[in-house]
């Protein structure tokens, strides 16, 4: 059985592709329910608006919580925000809604913006926030922004789009500052919620944009009831859908899938939307001044032409992701489609081992390092193999995911890094999390990978700059990337969503995590 998905994601995370379906464009569906019960994989645990980030806690996001914007299908539309301006380089102006609550009833003005921005600063638990300089409200339905630097391209929406908003006063009346008690200005409230093992959120029927019209997709709220059944073990996730514990999940492991496609033996009364994930894999080559690769280029080439990308695509996809020609993906609206038609370290094992006998290379083990989740477990083994075949040894060194985040800065550390990397707007902003020496300097002396560039840094600055972003600053950093082979985009992954046929059209947030509230239900 084949269903529709319904994009509401994020610029960035918009092209998905659906097994034998199609993407439909946002829209307020008609189809309705009276609950819906979702797998997730991890406990919410602390559900306060300025939280540190966790697997459970995002699930659930936006089901509880509104932001000032958001995105879909490309564009930026209010939520909280009725209009905003550009003052001058530094200086924005938002208007709000005149008739906003929350869940629980309190009306909602700038001061509770201001409120809200100020208590998720103290937190530093959102690094997007740290260009602002102050928020202060104008009047009662007026907030200005001033930021402590020239917004660069995205920049103020990724602000808009980082901080929960709550009002005041429900966040004062909480006992835990809504760790358990979250109240946002979505449709709906917590009702129950058993720590590990389920949290259940209903309808107040009392939500406060009443033109529907302006009902974006992350508060759209089609189920009158929620329920988030916490489930760790994957292998149960196939049982829960199975046994209809559940009506959906993300969580089901990829040897299981196929048992919900047509003609598994769980098909019948179930579907399976296979998305393109918005996070790319990348190679990055350790370039700091005692690595091997740092004034090795036919080294580095070697490397990048003895893989096989759709190789791994199918080794640890299925092959339903996708091999990508770039340090991003296709999935950005600022990607120029002709990089596809491009030669971009195309497998070639003859050509590596000519770039590898011109290279410095003496046979000694390179390490490769990776956060040890499954997707990354397996293509590290695939790397491995393919550098194997041209006479490079490498060993591999996996981490947690805390660890690996922590030793990826040390240029002892490792010599080649697996890493996943993706952005929620621009594939600029993607290339940012790496090739940004402005970022990374501090502690890298470089980009993330300890590369000191001067004609890197001064593509990346162009194209991130809103003056000079376009085409041609981009294709500049593109080609520039290609040139020196630094580091390269090798594949995407996909997103194996399980529901059943009560779910007619399935919708995902941002973070490619379901959407219930926005789904579309049989009728």
């Amino acid at each position: 059985m084949k269903k529709k998905l319904v994009a509401l994601m994020m610029v960035g995370c918009m092209v998905g592709t659906l097994a034998g379906g199609s993407m439909s464009v946002c829209a307020a569906g008609s189809g309705k329910t009276d609950t819906v019960t979702v797998g997730i994989l991890s406990d919410p645990e602390n559900m306060g608006p300025w939280s540190g980030m966790s697997q459970g806690r995002i699930a659930m996001l936006f089901s509880v919580y509104e932001y000032m914007i958001t995105r879909e299908d490309g564009q930026v539309y209010g939520v909280l925000a009725k209009n905003w301006e550009q003052v001058d380089a530094q200086t924005y102006k938002v208007e709000l809604y005149d008739y906003i609550h929350d869940a629980a009833g309190n009306p909602l003005t700038a001061s509770d913006i201001v409120f809200s921005f100020e208590s998720a600063i103290a937190t530093k638990n959102y690094g997007k926030l740290s260009v602002v300089e102050s928020v202060t409200a104008i009047d009662d339905y007026n907030v200005e922004f001033k930021f402590n630097k020239a917004l660069e391209i995205g920049e103020f929406e990724n602000v808009m789009l980082e901080c929960a908003i709550v009002t005041q006063a429900a966040y004062e009346a909480s006992k835990d500052q809504m760790a358990t008690t979250p109240v946002g200005t979505s449709a709906y409230l917590v009702e129950s919620y058993v720590p590990g093992s389920e949290l259940i959120l209903k309808d107040t029927g009392n939500y406060w944009q009443t033109d529907e019209s302006l009902v974006h997709g992350t508060s759209l709220h089609n189920a009158e009831e929620i329920k988030f059944s916490v489930i760790t073990e994957a292998s149960q996730h196939t049982v829960a859908l199975q046994t209809n514990a559940v009506d959906i999940s993300n969580g089901v492991p990829d040897t299981d899938v196929a048992k919900f496609n047509e003609g598994g033996e769980y098909s019948e009364g179930n579907a399976v939307s296979i998305i393109l994930d918005n996070l790319s894999f990348d190679i990055e080559y350790n370039m700091s001044d005692s690595s091997v690769f740092k004034d090795d280029k036919n080294l580095r080439l070697a490397m990048a032409y003895a893989i096989d990308k759709e190789g791994l695509n199918i080794g640890a996809f299925n092959g339903n992701g996708a091999a990508i020609k770039d340090f991003g993906n296709s999935s950005y609206p600022d990607y120029n489609p002709e990089w596809d038609n491009e030669e971009y370290f195309d497998y070639n094992v003859d050509t590596a081992k000519e770039y590898l006998a011109q290279s410095g290379y003496d046979g000694s083990a390179l390490t490769l390092m990776y956060t040890n989740t499954g997707a990354q477990e397996l293509l590290a083994q695939m790397l491995q193999a393919y550098w194997g075949q041209i006479g490079v040894n490498v060993e591999l060194l996996g981490y947690d995911q805390m660890m690996a985040q922590q030793e990826q800065y040390n240029p002892e550390a490792f010599d080649v890094l697996l890493k996943t990397t993706g952005s929620t707007d621009y594939i600029v902003n993607q290339w940012k999390l790496c090739w940004d020496a402005r970022d990374y300097q501090e502690v890298t002396g470089g980009t993330a990978n300890f590369v000191q560039d001067d004609e890197l840094q001064k593509l990346m600055e162009a194209c991130l700059n809103v003056e000079t972003y376009g085409p041609e600053t981009i294709d500049a950093v593109h080609d520039y990337l290609v040139e020196t082979c630094y580091g390269y985009g090798v594949v995407q992954g996909t997103i194996n969503i399980v529901h059943s046929e009560k779910i007619s059209d399935v919708a995902l947030d941002s973070r490619k995590q379901i959407l219930p509230g926005a789904c579309v239900y049989a009728e």
